[in-house]
């Protein structure tokens, strides 16, 4: 597989104004556990080696809805709460009202004021203005892993935790934030994974003004031989 990233690219620098603006606006970001952890390294030597963990398969869906992620028919189930993978991709600090036309973006941090200094450093081209608000997004367009592959539902078996990975003994660069994607429900063989795109504000699908192919785990299916189930 192309997208082989084992977790979020994101500048020393950037990272640590990351932890400056999380503790000035005082945003909650668990510190993730010792199993988490242990979860993240484990992952990302599958995908370092082949991309997409060989329990897993992506497969073209029907039409225009591109590729999914299901788990094997013949695999183990997933666990509620087994960690995914690190949803990975390019961290960017970037003006709130430049929009983007990538659809793998995540908002991590928005409605930021940057100080003179602040700005200075990460956006030298703009003149300096104190109301201007940035963004810290997490871009998987051109990097990434199979994470970009798993597809939008309203009931999802997959969630989006935003986690502080901490000074560890497993090899894990420290980060002020990272999105990991945890299991919130057991995964049973032949599904699709699956998570929600949409948060409570409303800015993806609400923003497009899309309405997204309602999809559960068991709309596609796989059977013993990798084929969809027939319906």
């Amino acid at each position: 597989m192309k997208f082989k990233l084992t977790r979020q690219e994101i500048s020393q620098e950037l990272n640590s104004l990351a932890a400056k603006i999380i503790n000035r606006k005082k945003i909650r970001v668990p510190k993730a556990t010792r199993n988490k952890l242990a979860g993240v390294a484990a992952i990302g030597k599958k995908i370092q080696k082949t991309g997409l963990p060989k329990y897993l398969v992506r497969k073209k869906l029907k039409g225009k809805l591109g590729y999914g992620i299901f788990l094997r028919a013949n695999a183990k189930p997933i666990m509620k709460g087994e960690v995914i993978a690190p949803y990975s991709g390019q961290v960017m600090l970037v003006p709130q009202n430049n929009d983007g036309d990538s659809d793998y973006i995540f908002s991590l941090i928005s409605d930021l004021r940057l100080t003179k200094k602040e700005q200075k450093a990460f956006d030298p081209k703009s003149r300096y203005h104190p109301r201007r608000l940035y963004s810290i997004d997490l871009d998987a367009e051109k990097k990434g892993n199979f994470t970009r592959f798993i597809n939008h539902s309203e009931k999802p078996n997959v969630e989006a935790h935003l986690l502080r990975i901490p000074a560890n003994s497993l090899g894990l660069k420290p980060s002020a934030f990272e999105i990991i994607y945890i299991a919130n429900k057991t995964i049973r063989p032949g599904e699709q994974l699956l998570v929600c795109y949409e948060g409570e504000d409303k800015s993806y699908w609400g923003a497009q003004k899309i309405k997204p192919f309602p999809m559960t785990p068991q709309t596609f299916q796989l059977d013993s031989k990798g084929r969809f189930l027939l319906r």
